[in-house]
């Protein structure tokens, strides 16, 4: 039998510290990011001049914004993204998507379902590299672009 006991010490713990709702992501709020961006976008506009798309769809994807505050920078790496995904023909993204990494393939799904929600009349194109990001990437691809709280 338990015994009725008057202590309150196994009460140490703040459970509301654990509230899910409460919960906020680390969030990035330097100039770094900015810069960062931009320079990558000069960058890739560079390599698109040079007609390395592949080059540029990697160097795109790579150390995405991810968490950070300013929508601006979001936005700005967005659009750098899809000037590359707008310049493939449908014939190079089976190719350019087997070059990717399966960590660059969740950024790349995780820009497109960006793209779907911002401009729905316009992603025809994008469905196309989503079913090839699919293809290589998987399920498990999708699932983990869904539940990460991070958004690009």
């Amino acid at each position: 039998m338990s015994k009725n006991v008057n202590s309150t010490q196994f009460r140490t713990v703040d459970v509301d510290a654990y509230d899910e709702d409460q919960y906020e992501d680390d969030a990035r709020d330097d100039e770094s990011g900015v810069q960062e961006v931009a320079d990558r976008a000069s960058q890739v506009k560079q390599l698109l001049n040079q007609t390395k798309s592949k080059d540029a769809l990697k160097l795109a994807l790579q150390n995405p914004p991810l968490g950070h505050k300013d929508s601006n920078v979001k936005q700005q790496n967005y659009e750098t993204v899809l000037s590359v995904l707008k310049s493939f023909r449908a014939q190079e993204i089976d190719a350019a998507v087997e070059d990717l990494s399966n960590v660059e393939v969740d950024v790349l799904m995780k820009y497109l379902y960006k793209g779907f929600t911002a401009n729905p009349d316009k992603s025809a194109s994008l469905l196309l590299w989503h079913e090839r990001a699919v293809k290589k990437g998987g399920l498990g691809s999708i699932i983990r672009v869904m539940v990460d709280r991070k958004g690009v």
